[in-house]
Order: C-alpha cells, then sequence, then structure tokens
C-alpha cells in the first residue's frame, strides 16, 4: 500500500511539475514558407524576383509557429492533410525538387537539397530574426533530420520522432518544401508536437498501473 501511494504521489509531482508537457496541434497553410520563418509580414524589402516579391504580398506565407520553452530536449511530430501545387500531396510530398530561389535563401534560412515537393518542413530558431546571409548548410534529403541547427530547415512528412530541439530554441516553424512562389498553393495540414517526456510519462503510468494489477492478482 505504501508503494502504491509514493507511485502515485510520485507520477502527480510529475505532471504539476510539467505544465508545458502537453500536445500542441496547429493548422499550417499550403502557403506558408519555411524560409520566411521569423519574419514578420510587412518588412521584408522586395528583392526584384518576381515569385519572391508576389509572396510578400500574402500574409499567409508567413509560417506559423509554436513556442517550445519548457519542452525540454526531444519531441514528436506528425502530420495529416493534404495541400499543395498543382498536384496536392499529403505531408510527405511526392517526388520531384526545385532549387529554391536565393531570394529566399538570403533570409537566412537553409534549403533541404533534394527533398520532395510539398512536403512538410520544420525550422527552429532562437527569439531574434534570422541574420541575412546566415543560412547553414543545407540537410541533404535522406540525411538524419532528427538533430537540426537553429536556421537549418529539415523535413518532417507525415511523421518524424526524437528530434532533438537545439540548444537556443525557442520557437519550432512548419511550412510546405517549394523553391518558389507559395502563394498559389492551396490546402493545408493539421500538425501535431508531442513533447517526448509527456509520451514517457504515459509509458510510466502504463507499467505502473500493469504492476498494481499483477501484486493485486498475485
Amino acid at each position: 500500500m505504501i508503494r502504491e501511494h509514493l507511485f502515485c504521489t510520485a507520477i502527480v509531482c510529475v505532471l504539476i511539475a510539467s505544465p508545458a508537457m502537453a500536445d500542441m496541434t496547429l493548422s499550417v497553410s499550403g502557403k506558408a514558407s519555411p524560409y520566411f520563418a521569423g519574419q514578420t509580414f510587412g518588412t521584408i524589402p522586395p528583392a526584384g524576383e518576381s515569385y519572391f516579391d508576389t509572396d510578400l504580398l500574402d500574409p499567409e506565407t508567413m509560417p506559423p509557429w509554436i513556442d517550445i520553452t519548457g519542452f525540454g530536449g526531444t519531441i514528436s511530430i506528425t502530420a495529416t492533410g493534404e495541400w499543395g501545387h498543382p498536384t496536392l500531396s499529403g505531408p510527405d510530398g511526392y517526388a520531384g525538387w526545385d532549387p529554391t530561389h536565393a531570394e529566399y535563401i538570403a533570409l537566412g534560412i537553409s534549403t533541404v537539397t533534394d527533398a520532395p515537393l510539398n512536403a512538410l518542413a520544420g525550422v527552429f530558431l532562437g527569439p531574434a530574426v534570422p541574420v541575412a546571409g546566415s543560412a547553414p548548410t543545407a540537410l541533404p534529403y535522406g540525411a538524419d533530420m532528427t538533430s537540426p541547427l537553429l536556421q537549418q530547415t529539415f523535413i518532417i512528412g507525415s511523421s518524424l520522432s526524437g528530434i532533438n530541439i537545439p540548444t537556443g530554441a525557442t520557437r519550432l516553424f512548419f511550412g510546405l518544401n517549394n523553391g518558389y512562389e507559395w502563394t498559389n498553393n492551396v490546402g493545408a495540414l493539421s500538425v501535431t508536437v508531442v513533447p517526448v517526456p509527456a509520451a514517457v510519462l504515459l509509458g510510466m503510468l502504463g507499467l505502473g498501473a500493469a504492476g498494481l494489477r499483477l501484486r493485486r492478482f498475485a
């Protein structure tokens, strides 16, 4: 009885101490460009490139984000829905690759080389606006996507587990992988972010409950 009481008390303490450890779900428009991560609509100057300048006129091209402060060190992400142009797809995208125009990369966010079109992409940032021209090395598609740097775009697709939050990150942005002209895309994805400690806690609850049942029937 004492052990059961201590176990339950420990679980309650973890729950109280981890108010931020909860799943978060958000909608991500097909117009959301990961390369505008950290920017504010209306503040990016035109660059004289037609696709880029047109994207600047649509507020939906600014990618949505979540505050990951207090999430711990690791998260998992799942996504459902359809988006794209002209071919709609799920969050895994489809075969094909458009090299990202230089005007987008110049804002300080890297690309992912050879990544599928329409694939769900993510970008970690700290509290500051990315410095122009400071994009890190592009990840090649097929490489490990679970340990990206700040400002380094990574591909999530329909599911990616064990993503390590880089040091200094406070925000996670989401967008559609494309090379240019996000404003003509349609559709949206539902994206869910799960802090790994929350999953561990569920496992603890399950194992603890199973252990208590076994003791009762022993």
